[in-house]
């Protein structure tokens, strides 16, 4: 068994999709001695566009534009990449390296080629594991822990993919253990591209720890998901919408009559048909609702409290931490109980259930204005 290690370089990653400029890649045997190595630069048929996002400095590619642009294109190279990639006598190794499938992917939709099936290992992953860090560290970090001198400030794909080799070596003098024990230990770094699909143990972990903390959820709050407010949901829109437009009666006669009302962002996300009969029924008592809990005159607490007997795990909300905020710096805020509120408004959590958007407060509508002939 040889072990290949690979890497690419993209000219920009517009709406997703990597234009790959150049494939690395390197080849050793089991005692990672470098049989052989080698960088291929591709024209991308597309536009560099190489400039940093936020406080992520730019790249610097090993070649200069003219040098990519008189290279052939990926149509060229697919059959040796893929002849590479899916060779039985290689494991195949990168580092992140589901973007870099991802790369490969998106090269294959747009010149039309078949996306082929390979399996690869990410020795990312494997570093963040062993180290039990929460964060992905760079190649760069990685390196430097086992007296890898080098800088990546040009980016070459062949060097990069030897930087990989070296972390990989590492690691196994680090552990004392082999490849193949280090990648069972280690599993979430398995990876694969099946039938056009890009998967890995890493993202089945993280969806089935989603899962958990969905179905967690809707046990602690006693609402189902179809109920949920997510940014990413129709719901979210239509909440916010209506809360902002709608008409508040200023005659109204109510303990909450000209206050601004927010509530515990506990409650909000996880009740959408009892928000908008709550902020229905503000309305009508004369209250405005806001999100913004250092602007409110009353603060509507939920608390959410795990049952676990061992330890009852109370999850703090971030509005009431920046109402309690507000207080202390001498904002004056009523804080209450759920119940109370649905006191006051003359329901229950029952009532609130059942939204009928017909019998909702009506939105604000300006008059018209007249115009003087």
């Amino acid at each position: 068994m040889k072990y290949l290690f690979f890497d690419i370089e993209c000219a920009n990653c517009f709406n997703g999709q990597g234009k790959i400029c150049s494939f690395g890649y390197v080849i050793t045997d089991e005692f990672f001695n470098v049989i052989k190595k080698q960088d291929i630069t591709i024209d991308p048929h597309a536009k560099f566009h190489l400039a940093g996002r936020g406080n992520r400095p730019g790249i610097v590619l090993a070649y200069d534009e003219e040098t990519f642009r008189s290279s052939p294109g990926f149509t060229h190279y697919y059959d040796g990449i893929r002849s590479l990639l899916t060779d039985g006598d290689y494991k195949v190794f990168g580092f992140s390296v589901m973007s870099d499938a991802g790369y490969i992917k998106s090269e294959c939709e747009r010149y039309s080629k078949e996306i082929f099936d390979y399996d690869y290992i990410d020795v990312q992953r494997i570093y963040s594991d062993m180290h039990e860090l929460n964060t992905t560290p760079s190649l760069l970090k990685c390196a430097s822990d086992y007296s890898e001198s080098e800088t990546q400030d040009i980016h070459r794909s062949d060097e990069d993919s030897m930087l990989t080799m070296k972390v990989l070596k590492g690691l196994c003098q680090e552990s004392g253990l082999g490849v193949d024990e280090l990648i069972e230990k280690y599993p979430h770094c398995k990876c694969w591209c099946k039938d056009g699909v890009l998967g890995s143990e890493y993202l089945n972990y993280r969806e089935k720890l989603k899962a958990q903390k969905l179905w967690k959820m809707e046990k602690l709050t006693g609402s189902p998901r179809t109920n949920w407010i997510s940014q990413s949901d129709k719901k979210y829109y239509e909440f916010s919408s209506y809360f902002k437009r709608v008409f508040i009666n200023k005659k109204a006669v109510s303990p909450l009559a000209g206050k601004t009302v927010c509530i515990s962002g506990f409650y909000e996300d996880y009740h959408f048909n009892e928000m908008m009969n709550i902020v229905s029924l503000l309305a009508k008592n004369g209250a405005k609702y806001t999100r913004n809990a250092f602007f409110c005159d009353v603060f509507v607490e939920y608390d959410i409290i795990s049952p676990n007997k061992e330890s009852k795990k109370q999850y703090v909300c971030y509005r009431k931490k920046k109402a309690k905020k507000a207080e202390s710096d001498g904002k004056n805020i009523q804080f209450m109980p759920i119940d109370e509120l649905f006191s006051v408004l003359g329901t229950d959590g029952e009532k609130l259930k059942n939204l009928d958007r017909l019998n909702l407060s009506p939105l604000w509508k300006p008059d018209f204005i007249k115009i003087k002939e």
